[in-house]
């Protein structure tokens, strides 16, 4: 335990010394406030760092294994992500921040993502999964998926319900389970999935595309409602799984979920595909044919290079529509279009064509661009972990 327990106290000085610092670039913005935030956020990092130090004697490749005495660059990374995580609960005692500190809870949230994707990458690729990352990756996840939207809600960007329902869906479902168990009623373990997986990994997403300063909270609502319905889905379905209420064997359970996956992603997506090309291939089209006009009204807006940013904006925007009209990278073209969209949000009001083609994009990122696609290399960060091999 020696050398965990040293890599232990390293962490407790690395989150200190991140957490003060962030109180420092704080500090034009709260004020005297940064010191409350600091303190605030240091109870959330020493919950962090308690529940590394309680776990490290499942530092083990199995339950008999031997205690394996270093960290490896997978664990360490997963502290990284409970360290990233713990900044943020003293978001909610302040309003947001004014200036460039406006993008801090975003910039925190979206270098946890990374520290998500690359500890499980790390880990399978040099064979160190523990049960230890386990733990920690399950409790960050959900303590994580709290904290953001907490904050996204303490901004106005996302709705109460969906905080109660969607951010705190893992602590609902360990109280159904207390539950049960204090009632003497049998839990059954869950099927495996690779949907609950990958929506997992949207939620989070979405919480870090919701504390973007540019974001309209109308945008992100439509964006909420669009990953809670099938994310609130599968959390249902594995309550009944595990109270046994449903059989996942069963017959009839396997048709009805044949049904849905093929309305969701056979049927669905054609439909989100024809219905962007036609919200946005117009407007695009008059952008590109007007440009004098164009470039007038980014310059007044007072972006510099406004020739430069009017042809990035059109360029990319094709590019994206192009991919997902045609299903070559759908997802990815989905992601440049939030990009791009929420950039030209200094030029243009938000419409309800505009929302709708919002919702068709987001739509897209979850459910895929379906059948007649050319390439949808995506599919494989879905269907696999990071760093599982074909």
């Amino acid at each position: 335990m020696g050398r965990l327990e040293s890599a232990w106290r390293w962490w407790c000085l690395i989150g200190l010394v991140a957490l003060a610092g962030a109180a420092v670039l704080l500090q034009p913005a709260f004020g005297d406030g940064s010191l409350i935030w600091f303190l605030a956020n240091l109870l959330a990092l020493s919950a962090v760092l308690l529940f590394v130090r309680r776990n490290l004697p499942h530092n083990r490749r199995a339950p008999e294994g031997p205690l394996l005495d270093r960290l490896g660059a997978g664990n360490h990374a997963t502290v990284a992500r409970g360290v990233l995580i713990a900044q943020l609960p003293g978001y909610l005692l302040f309003p947001w921040p004014a200036g460039w500190q406006a993008w801090l809870p975003t910039l925190t949230l979206s270098l946890s993502l990374a520290a998500d994707y690359l500890d499980g990458y790390l880990a399978r690729r040099v064979d160190r999964v523990t049960a230890l990352g386990e733990a920690l990756d399950i409790e960050f996840d959900g303590g994580g998926l709290m904290a953001a939207t907490a904050v996204a809600v303490h901004y106005g960007q996302l709705p109460l319900i969906y905080f109660l329902t969607v951010g705190c869906a893992r602590y609902l479902f360990l109280l159904v389970g207390w539950a049960a168990r204090w009632a003497r009623r049998p839990l059954h373990p869950l099927t495996t999935s690779t949907t609950r997986r990958a929506l997992a990994g949207v939620t989070m997403e979405l919480g870090a595309a919701a504390l973007w300063p540019i974001v309209p909270s109308s945008m992100m609502t439509l964006a909420g409602a669009i990953v809670a319905v099938p994310f609130l889905a599968g959390f249902a379905r594995d309550g009944g799984v595990a109270l046994g209420w449903v059989d996942a064997a069963s017959a009839g359970y396997l048709k009805l979920r044949r049904a849905l996956i093929r309305l969701a992603t056979v049927f669905l997506p054609p439909m989100l595909r024809f219905g962007i090309v036609v919200l946005l291939g117009p407007r695009l089209a008059s952008a590109a044919a007007s440009f004098p006009q164009t470039v007038a009204a980014v310059r007044a807006a007072g972006i510099t290079s406004p020739e430069a940013f009017a042809g990035f904006v059109i360029v990319v925007s094709v590019i994206c529509l192009a991919s997902i009209a045609v299903g070559f990278a759908g997802r990815t073209g989905a992601v440049g279009i939030f990009i791009v969209y929420g950039l030209s949000l200094s030029l243009v009001a938000l419409t309800p064509r505009g929302l709708a083609a919002w919702g068709c994009a987001m739509a897209i990122y979850v459910f895929g661009t379906g059948p007649g696609s050319l390439w949808q290399p995506e599919r494989a960060l879905v269907l696999r972990r990071a760093g599982e091999r074909a």
